[in-house]
């Protein structure tokens, strides 16, 4: 191999689509978007476990939660307490990085990216706000895990759809997408955190919720931006993609 052969094709670089910090307009509404799913997400991960020690999972309120007693006699038996509070939390976490799998597959064989993804943000802002309902915990786990798992993937793909294959700027993209994430998993357990130990729990969750309702509407007003969808159509000849 030349040196020649291993040098990039800088003329393939669009050099006019500059509009944020050198980039593409479009890595600016996903990178809040990001920022506030993740937000919402580690501000989940910071109030769960103390919720449920500290509040939820204490006699005369455990009683009304639905599906716990099911929960309690056939997945986790004879757990209670901060023992019942760490296994619901490391299975909610574990299945935090499984869900996403599926959700890959369904855009890409059914709905598409987009489409996917907006209907993963409303499920995690329906579980964050069904975290205000006590009997509804586990039904709000279910809707974040699903909305997780629909939302996480499917945004990073649309970070390197931005770029074409020889365009340099891609890796400082994802950097900068990174950047993002890192400044809200700082911000989340100081505003979040606070306002549920300090103010009350369903203040925390609101706030978590709140917030990815923002970044929905961050992500819908940035759509004209974003690389076209990847939604798969059914044609005469078979399945073919949208460009």
């Amino acid at each position: 191999m030349t040196v020649a052969d291993a040098t990039p094709d800088l003329e393939h670089i669009d050099q006019t689509d500059r509009s944020f910090l050198g980039h593409p307009k479009g890595l600016g509404y996903l990178g809040f978007t990001e920022a506030c799913e993740r937000f919402s997400y580690y501000s989940m991960q910071t109030l769960l476990v103390l919720y449920m020690v500290n509040y939820l999972l204490v006699p005369g309120r455990m009683e009304n939660v639905i599906g716990l007693d099911w929960l309690n006699t056939h997945i986790y038996p004879g757990l209670e307490g901060q023992v019942l509070a760490s296994a619901i939390f490391g299975t909610y976490t574990a299945l935090v990085y499984l869900t996403p799998i599926a959700g890959g597959l369904i855009a890409d064989k059914l709905l598409g990216r987009n489409t996917t993804l907006i209907i993963g943000g409303v499920l995690m802002a329906i579980g964050h706000f069904l975290m205000a309902i006590e009997p509804a915990f586990l039904l709000a786990l279910l809707a974040l895990l699903l909305g997780v798992g629909a939302f996480k993937g499917n945004i990073a793909t649309q970070v390197g759809a931005l770029y074409g294959p020889n365009d340099l700027r891609r890796a400082m993209a994802f950097q900068i997408f990174y950047i993002f994430i890192n400044v809200s998993v700082i911000a989340a357990p100081l505003v979040s955190g606070t306002l549920g130990q300090k103010v009350g729990w369903h203040w925390g969750f609101g706030c978590a919720g709140v917030v990815m309702v923002l970044g929905l509407f961050i992500y819908l007003s940035g759509r004209k931006y974003l690389a076209p969808d990847n939604k798969p159509l059914r044609g005469r000849t078979g399945w073919r993609r949208t460009r």
